[in-house]
């Protein structure tokens, strides 16, 4: 008679144990996943819903973005295109000339920005703009776009002398080109130059919440990171709004 191979109870009891414990660890990570999935997709239903009460879109665009097709932005919707032209006192965007010369060929507001450097002068950083730029300043205003960086943060912008010299590099900008100027910058920023001369300037807040922002802020950038689709292909694009209705942004532009 072949002897039966009986196992200890407490073997079975630890096999049991184990295995509902690797069931409560996978329903748990299950769980985990829907709720930050499902938290995702009703963050983006939220933002789309109050993307949709603004009707005037637009978008910012780098050499990192690559060609892009400025008539398939129009068809799109898009009603505006910000190129950067220049950084510092010595950047320049490689695609800002290209992508300046074939945006003339579509109905698209244009407008430039120039990224603010708070390690070179503003007489420099001006000549570089105007040797990049020349009269390339399309119909928008001139955006500054102010950073932080390293110890050059929020509270470093509250000091007199950092105010001082962006005011100085605003006012050459204006002097030499006539255009008004926006400032484009995190409401972290914007708030850090609330009592400082720069603040009398429009700006352009860079912030997923896009309701009820700040009567001064012309535009908001939603995602830095937005994607549209040109030609059949996913492009990544900075994607912005501008912060009032069809019939003021005519009027807005047209001032």
């Amino acid at each position: 008679m072949k002897r039966q191979r009986i196992e200890p109870i407490y073997a079975n009891t630890y096999k049991k144990l184990r295995n509902r414990s690797r069931r409560l660890r996978f329903f748990s990570i299950l769980l985990v996943l829907i709720v930050i999935i499902g938290g995702w997709l009703g963050y983006q239903h939220y933002r789309n819903q109050q993307l949709s009460n603004y009707t005037v879109r637009g978008v910012s665009l780098t050499q990192s973005n690559g060609f892009v097709d400025f008539q398939q932005l129009q068809h799109q919707g898009y009603q505006f295109a910000y190129l950067r032209a220049t950084s510092g006192a010595s950047y320049t965007d490689d695609q800002f000339q290209s992508n300046y010369d074939r945006a003339q060929g579509s109905n698209l507001e244009l407008g430039v920005y120039h990224v603010y450097s708070y390690t070179t002068s503003p007489k420099a950083q001006l000549q570089n703009f105007i040797q990049e730029v020349s009269q390339r300043v399309g119909q928008l205003p001139i955006a500054v776009q102010v950073g932080t960086y390293g110890h050059y943060d929020t509270h470093y912008l509250t000091q007199r002398q950092a105010q001082e010299k962006l005011q100085q590099f605003i006012s050459l900008l204006q002097q030499r080109y006539d255009k008004r100027i926006i400032i484009w910058c995190t409401p972290a920023v914007w708030q850090a130059l609330k009592q400082s001369k720069p603040v009398r300037y429009n700006c352009w807040l860079q912030t997923s919440r896009v309701a009820d922002q700040d009567n001064k802020a012309v535009f908001i950038e939603y995602n830095k990171n937005a994607t549209v689709k040109l030609n059949g292909q996913s492009q990544t694009v900075g994607g912005s709004v501008f912060n009032g209705s069809q019939r003021q942004w005519n009027s807005w532009v047209t001032n």
